[in-house]
């Protein structure tokens, strides 16, 4: 093997080991680029490589966005968080620079990068939910176990772009991989379900309904046009309905007007709380025997009966549509007594993987913002709250910003000032908007200029544009509108390897 030839493939496995690694291993991918950039190095061909920079000029534009970004070390006073800050952005930098004046990967290759993510991510699928069937979980996010939910939830919905492309592709028209990647689509999509991660559902409903619109956009035969729209309108009126269908079921009241003078079986008395929530269609302050609760559960489990398991029982009881006393308690199963021991405040929180399930933890969080103005038990609402502490930071900061490593003490000062509820909660957690947090960590200007390097390929460069490359755009896109996407590793390694590999990999190479 050729020295040439050996460094290229060196690259190409180096490629594929960050491939697998992004859904499951940050130690492997920071091995991986550290073994990418030596191999970069050792190559020693800097004639090659400064023609394919003279050719690819356009990926500078993305390599000097860390340039740009260090605009906001100007401001800063702590450089040690700083100096952290802007080692974890190095990517940034090399990564662009490693791989547009590395010898482009050919299709075939590139593919081999495909289909290693989609393995890698498949086995985190069935890893993460062999767990959850094996484990008691607190929380369904806990089920994800080798990077955080919402990242790996960006790596699922890569996974079935990829797995599309792949069907799709001319070299697999007459070849049984078609239902492969077919099948593997539609189990990680289930996957994706089960694990309840709202932001990844969303933003494959996104893409799968843009790339629909364009498919039957270009359907040149009109009936067959024609049906696909129709056929797509239904199947989004039938969602819509269905959304709407549980919402009423949980907003409706069921109840008749109170009977303020009723009595429990055993002859105590019920309390009627004032303006109650409503959830399941039952008002949840209704009908509460607190002392008869506390008894009857006393001879139900050996768990103590705090203020939290109080709550999670009266909730629970209340979803089946039962009064609070010690005859509904009674008359639970053993396995509703578990949920209520593991903190499941309604019946509907044990259908793993359902919309129901989804929407009625949305709606109680809302309703509970509504009448207590509590917002820790709806993330939107907390996402909200720290993008009203970031605009008041950037409005004072706009230009420069407060400084890299900063951002994330000065909005936990602010949410201090507010006096936020969720001041406490969120020490140390970012604005949830890869926008915000550039904008208040280094001004207006890298945050331009990150925007402009989102824009540019779609101006000036059109003919290397792929279905793979803006459905990747559009997912992080839509992910940086609600999470710091690009300040965890995965994020950042989709963004910094897989736009510049996309965008030059096909390209032809005249070195």
């Amino acid at each position: 093997m050729s020295r040439k030839r050996f460094h290229h493939t060196f690259y190409l496995l180096g490629i594929i080991a960050l491939a697998v690694a992004m859904p499951l291993s940050h130690f492997v991918m920071g091995l991986a680029c550290f073994l990418l950039f030596l191999n970069w190095i050792a190559e020693w061909n800097w004639g090659e490589k400064r023609i394919r920079f003279r050719k690819n000029r356009q990926g500078l534009w993305f390599a000097a966005f860390y340039l740009v970004y260090a605009i906001g070390l100007i401001r800063v006073t702590d450089w040690g968080a700083a100096g952290k800050e802007m080692l974890s952005k190095l990517p940034f930098l090399l990564a662009p620079l490693v791989v547009i004046s590395s010898k482009p990967l050919k299709d075939k290759e590139l593919h081999y990068v495909y289909i290693s993510f989609i393995l890698a991510t498949l086995f985190g699928c069935c890893w993460n939910f062999g767990y959850a069937q094996t484990h008691t979980l607190d929380n369904i996010r806990e089920m994800s176990r080798f990077i955080d939910h919402i990242r790996f939830s960006l790596c699922i919905v890569l996974t079935v772009v990829f797995c599309f492309h792949l069907l799709l592709h001319p070299l697999n028209n007459k070849t049984p991989l078609r239902y492969i990647y077919l099948a593997i689509s539609i189990l990680v999509i289930l996957y994706l379900l089960y694990a309840q991660t709202l932001s990844g559902i969303f933003i494959l409903m996104v893409i799968a309904l843009c790339y629909v619109i364009h498919l039957i956009e270009n359907q040149k035969n009109t009936k067959t046009k024609w049906a696909s729209g129709g056929l797509m309108g239904l199947l989004l009126t039938a969602a819509i309905v269905y959304a709407l269908y549980i919402t009423y079921d949980y907003f409706h009241v069921k109840d008749s007007e109170p009977d303020r003078t009723a009595l429990t079986a055993s002859g105590n008395p019920y309390t009627f709380e004032e303006n109650p929530m409503v959830e399941n269609g039952h008002y949840i302050g209704y009908y509460v025997c607190k002392e008869e609760l506390q008894t009857a559960w006393e001879m139900r489990s050996d768990k103590l009966y705090d203020e939290l398991t109080a709550a999670t029982l009266i909730r629970y009881l209340n979803s089946l549509g039962l009064r609070k006393d010690s005859a509904a308690v009674m008359s639970l199963s053993d396995n509703d007594i578990r949920n209520i021991e593991h903190k499941t405040a309604n019946i509907y929180y044990t259908h793993k993987g359902s919309l129901r399930r989804a929407l009625y933890e949305t709606y109680f969080g809302l309703t509970l913002y509504e009448k207590h103005g509590v917002i820790n038990e709806s993330s939107m609402l907390e996402r909200i709250e720290l993008w009203q502490a970031s605009w008041q930071i950037i409005r004072e900061h706009w230009f420069l910003g407060v400084g890299i490593g900063q951002q994330r003490a000065a909005l936990d000062r602010q949410l201090e000032l507010q006096h936020s509820p969720i001041a406490d909660k969120k020490k140390n957690r970012g604005s949830h908007n890869q926008f915000l947090t550039f904008w208040m960590a280094s001004g207006i200007i890298p945050l331009l200029y990150f925007c402009f390097l989102l824009v540019y390929p779609f101006v000036e460069m059109k003919k290397r544009i792929s279905f793979v490359y803006i459905a990747l755009i559009m997912l992080l896109v839509l992910s940086m509108l609600v999470e710091d996407t690009l300040n965890a590793q995965t994020g950042r390694m989709m963004f910094t390897i897989f736009v510049p590999l996309l965008l030059f990999s096909n390209s032809r190479d005249v070195s």
